[in-house]
C-alpha cells in the first residue's frame, strides 16, 4: 500500500501486512509529520458533497403588519427670555460698573505706574459720584430684598465706635454715683469717727491698766508661793527657781537704786541747807 505524508508529500510503498486491521500511527521520516494511517480494508468512506444533509429550507415568516414610523416630534419652541425690570436692570448694571471700577483701581494700585503731577486732571470727584451712585444702587438692591442697607465707610465706623461705648462703663456716671454717695454718708461717717476714738481710747486704756494689774499679781503669786507650787508640781521646779532668782537680783538691783536716790537726795538736802 502507499502511504502519501499530510504535511509533505512525502510517498512510501509499505506492505499491508505492516498496517494492521485497526490502523497505526505512522511518522514520516522526511519532516517528522505523525498521522494516524488505516488498514486499505477498514479505510473510512469519505463523505461527498451530495450526500451531505442540505438542511430543508426555513418556513417564510408570516407577513407581519409593521405599524408606520412616528413622525419626527416637532422641537418645542424656546420660551421667550424673561424681561428684567427696568430699575432691577439698572441698579445691576450699576453694580457691575463698580465692580470693574473696584477691579481696576486695585489693579492700578497693585501695578506700580509712573505718576505726571501738575496736569490738571482731577479724578476725586468721578471717582466719588460713582462710589456714591454705586452705594445708592446697592441701598435700592437691600431695599427690595428685605436687607438692611449697606453703610458708608464712615458710618460703619461711627456705628463700631457707638456700639463700642455702649459696651464700657459710663465713667462719669460711676464717679457722679460715688459722689452723691459719700455725700450722702459724709456727716454720719464723720459723726461715728469723731465718737469712736474716745470711746475706743477710754477702753483700750482701761484694758491695759487692767492688763498690767492681772500680770503684775500673777507674777507676784508665782514668786510668792513657788516653794509649794514645786512641791505640788516638781516639772517646773528648775523654771520657777529660775524665776526666784531673777527676781531676787532685781530686789537687790532695785535697793541699791534706792540707796544710791536716797544719798543724792540727802546730798542734795545739805547743799540746799548751807
Amino acid at each position: 500500500m502507499r502511504l502519501t505524508c499530510p504535511n509533505c508529500d512525502a510517498q512510501y510503498e509499505v506492505p499491508d501486512e505492516v498496517i494492521p486491521a485497526a490502523g497505526r500511527d505512522v511518522q514520516c521520516s522526511n519532516c517528522g509529520q505523525t498521522w494516524f494511517q488505516h488498514h486499505p480494508d477498514n479505510a473510512p468512506v469519505e463523505a461527498t458533497e451530495e450526500d451531505a444533509e442540505v438542511p430543508p429550507p426555513e418556513a417564510p415568516a408570516p407577513d407581519e403588519e409593521t405599524a408606520p414610523p412616528p413622525p419626527p416630534s416637532r422641537p418645542a419652541p424656546e420660551p421667550a427670555p424673561r424681561q428684567l425690570d427696568p430699575a432691577v436692570a439698572d441698579i445691576l448694571r450699576q453694580e457691575a460698573e463698580a465692580e470693574h471700577e473696584a477691579r481696576a483701581r486695585r489693579k492700578e494700585q497693585a501695578e506700580p505706574l509712573e505718576s505726571q503731577p501738575d496736569l490738571g486732571l482731577d479724578t476725586a470727584p468721578v471717582a466719588d459720584d460713582r462710589e456714591r451712585r454705586a452705594l445708592e444702587a446697592r441701598r435700592r438692591m437691600a431695599r427690595m430684598r428685605g436687607e438692611p442697607e449697606p453703610l458708608t465707610e464712615e458710618e460703619a465706623r461711627a456705628a463700631a465706635m457707638t456700639s463700642r461705648k455702649e459696651l464700657l462703663p459710663d465713667i462719669e456716671e460711676i464717679n457722679s454715683t460715688l459722689r452723691s454717695d459719700d455725700q450722702r454718708n459724709g456727716p454720719q461717717i464723720a459723726q461715728e469717727e469723731a465718737d469712736l476714738p474716745v470711746a475706743g481710747r477710754g477702753v483700750g486704756f482701761g484694758r491695759g491698766f487692767m492688763l498690767v494689774i492681772v500680770l503684775a499679781a500673777i507674777l507676784v503669786m508665782l514668786y510668792v508661793f513657788a516653794p509649794q507650787i514645786a512641791r505640788a508640781v516638781p516639772q517646773v521646779d528648775p523654771y520657777l527657781s529660775s524665776y526666784v532668782g531673777w527676781v531676787d537680783q532685781l530686789r537687790v538691783w532695785l535697793d541699791g537704786q534706792v540707796q544710791d536716790l536716797l544719798i543724792w537726795l540727802d546730798a542734795l538736802a545739805d547743799q540746799s541747807a548751807a
